[in-house]
């Protein structure tokens, strides 16, 4: 159900229905670790862009983040009541956003494992990106794709589709 590359290319983790995490080397195919700590299906998972940390979600809102490198538990997130439907990372590592079929979109810093920002997105909200400059772009369930500042206030929202938005990207 999720699965990623990091920066470097050296490691690839899955998720999906298991409720576990595995991580796999590029180099030789051999799985380097496996994470067994969610309690429902890894829905969502991605590394930062400096491929130091790994964050992945579940399908009970379980959001978690750990050392790449060796699967450590990081920080354990808790906020959301829902599914976790994406993790993106700013491009700097900083902040990790995490979107969740509760309808929120959450922000959290890396430095204090803390939640920085929280808002009401879509009803639903089905994927998330950030850009280059630090803005989110999000699709859900209310048929829409919409931008949004870092700070969560609302730039633009696109004119609604016959039907759910999945994806979203700039």
């Amino acid at each position: 159900l999720a699965a990623d590359i990091n920066p470097q290319q050296t490691l690839i983790a899955i998720g999906g229905p298991n409720k576990l995490i595995k991580v796999f080397s590029t180099k030789s195919g051999e799985q380097v670790y496996f994470i067994k700590k969610h309690t429902e299906w890894v829905m969502s998972l991605g590394f930062s862009p400096d491929g130091v940390l790994l964050a992945t979600g579940d399908r009970n809102g379980g959001l978690h983040v750990w050392e790449a490198a060796n699967g450590q538990l990081f920080y354990d997130l808790t906020g959301h009541k829902d599914a976790i439907t994406a993790i993106a990372w700013r491009p700097d590592s900083n902040v990790l956003a995490s979107a969740s079929e509760d309808g929120t979109i959450k922000l959290w810093d890396m430095f204090k494992g803390g939640q920085v920002k929280s808002w009401n997105a879509h009803g639903g909200v089905q994927d998330l990106r950030f850009t280059h400059d630090g803005h989110l772009v999000s699709a859900g369930r209310d048929k829409k794709v919409t931008v949004w500042a870092g700070d969560g206030k609302k730039v633009r929202e696109f004119e609604s589709f016959d039907d759910l938005a999945l994806s979203a990207t700039f």
